[in-house]
């Protein structure tokens, strides 16, 4: 997955992005579930889903690179509920980079290292997930929790930053803060396959 500025992996085994693995964890009602282990896995033009199922919950995890001049990618997490009783959720969204500063603000975290500054932030447009209240071992982590009513969806969105330090990540994911749906209908069918792409002339041919 690539922009003008920012280059990640997505294969099978996960997604890494400045060093570090992108994942989902969800308990609910007793299960786990984690983007370690989906259930499925799709690939289009730029991004990854990956879906897990159990106990009449479905949760997609889409992570993808925006239409950016900036080294950032974005994620969508799609959480469906197909049972007829209300269900508490715990979510966390993980970004496993190396040990560095820590710091933590509301929806956001960050660790500098290296000369960068790496910052994982809620981009929903109202934000209510929280950093863990102890610092993690390593790596960057929001947790929330929630009621998902019978027969209902929730959407939370995400911004994963890797920037200079003395660049400002917060004013980056605020510009991306209600648009990440939006970026991804924008960007256009990138759930198709290149093929299927290039036939709608938005992706073209190598020469």
């Amino acid at each position: 997955m690539a922009n003008l500025a920012a280059r990640a992996l997505a294969d099978r085994a996960g997604v890494q992005f400045a060093g570090g693995r992108i994942d989902a964890l969800v308990r609910c009602e007793g299960a786990v579930l984690t983007t370690r282990e989906p259930e499925l896995v799709r690939f289009g033009v730029a991004q990854v889903r990956r879906v897990l199922r159990a106990r009449g919950v479905t949760v997609t995890h889409v992570v993808f690179a925006p239409d950016s001049p900036r080294a950032l990618l974005l994620g969508l997490a799609r959480i469906e509920s197909a049972s007829d009783e209300p269900l508490a959720v715990e979510y966390s969204e993980l970004w496993d980079l190396p040990r560095g500063e820590y710091r933590e603000a509301q929806s956001a975290c960050e660790r500098r290292f290296g000369g960068h500054v790496f910052a994982l932030a809620e981009a929903s447009d109202v934000t209510r997930t929280r950093p863990p209240p102890a610092e993690p071992a390593r790596g960057l982590a929001l947790d929330v929790t929630f009621a998902l009513p019978p027969r209902a969806r929730r959407h939370l969105a995400f911004a994963y930053v890797a920037l200079p330090e003395d660049e400002d990540a917060g004013s980056l994911v605020r510009a991306w803060r209600g648009r990440v749906a939006e970026e991804l209908l924008r960007i256009g069918r990138s759930g198709l396959s290149v093929a299927a792409y290039r036939e709608l002339g938005r992706y073209p041919a190598p020469r």
